[in-house]
């Protein structure tokens, strides 16, 4: 099995690399710098056109703000994961159900943030191993 320093340094990486795309997300929402993608007519685009419009953008981008935070944290690494996992599956679900050319950066935030939450220590903690 593989050393829980190694699990814990891998753990920090995928933790800084899962920060970086919710953190610029939720700057570039109150910046702009990089505008949206132009609709394309997909169902995906015109779902972000109604997520931007009707106001659920900002509430977003606060959440990925938060856990994107709490990502860099080492005591709350894990459990900020476990947050993010659900909306990451989400994530991929919807460009593959919507927005085809964004299953490559969402299969990469999967990945990611399956290295964050699949430390056994971590694991142990909520789901401590049968002593049968």
């Amino acid at each position: 099995m593989i050393a829980d320093r190694t699990m814990q340094r891998v753990q920090a990486g995928a933790a800084l690399l899962l920060s970086i795309p919710l953190l610029a997300a939720a700057v570039n929402h109150v910046t702009q710098w990089v505008k949206p993608p132009m609709p394309d007519g997909s169902p995906g685009a015109q779902a972000w056109e109604l997520i931007r419009a009707g106001g659920l953008m900002d509430w977003l981008a606060a959440g990925h703000l938060a856990i994107g935070v709490v990502l860099l944290v080492p005591r709350t690494r894990f459990t900020a994961g476990l947050l993010q996992l659900p909306i990451t599956l989400g994530i991929v679900a919807f460009n593959t159900t919507m927005y085809p050319r964004g299953v490559p950066l969402a299969l990469g935030m999967l990945a990611v943030n399956l290295a964050v939450v699949l430390r056994p220590r971590d694991l142990h903690r909520i789901a401590p191993p049968d002593r049968a």
